[in-house]
């Protein structure tokens, strides 16, 4: 997955129209682009190598796709982004089965209605600056792309 990419999609949401009701859809662009950061890049590769190890239906069960080898959510107290020095906030969004990066980040920005468009905004929201991408292909969903957002 291109940073560049992921930027277009946070400085030009207007490429990305969301599909169906966009009631709660962030719709603002933000000024500037993610700057990308190591740290959040191990994070987000090491889940999406975590993911591509477990069962399909164990992926999209509830919110286990958020769920790191502890049990518990990625971005949790004490759970690997936290560890990367992110204190403030953090947010991950995850994709799976989609063979290219495009795709994913279309579903992100324009198919996330039933997901209350929780991944659209934690990408625009403006008050975050740092993010690292994974990707990893094989296992039973084929790609699983990561995107670990955060603010120190």
């Amino acid at each position: 997955m291109s940073f560049d990419l992921i930027n277009d999609a946070r400085q030009h949401p207007e490429n990305y129209p969301p599909h169906g009701n966009s009631a709660g859809a962030t719709m603002t662009a933000c000024a500037r682009g993610f700057d990308m950061s190591p740290q959040l890049t191990d994070a987000a590769n090491a889940h999406a190598l975590f993911l591509e190890e477990q069962s399909r239906d164990w992926v999209v069960s509830g919110d286990n796709m958020h769920r790191g080898p502890s049990g518990r959510l990625v971005w949790e107290s004490g759970e690997p982004m936290e560890q990367a020095g992110y204190r403030t906030w953090r947010a991950e969004n995850v994709a799976v089965g989609f063979t290219t990066a495009e795709e994913a980040v279309r579903f992100w920005m324009q198919d996330d209605e039933r997901f209350g468009w929780g991944h659209r905004n934690a990408i625009l929201r403006s008050e975050t600056q740092e993010a690292g991408l994974g990707h990893q292909e094989g296992g039973p969903w084929g790609h699983y792309w990561t995107l670990d957002m955060g603010t120190k």
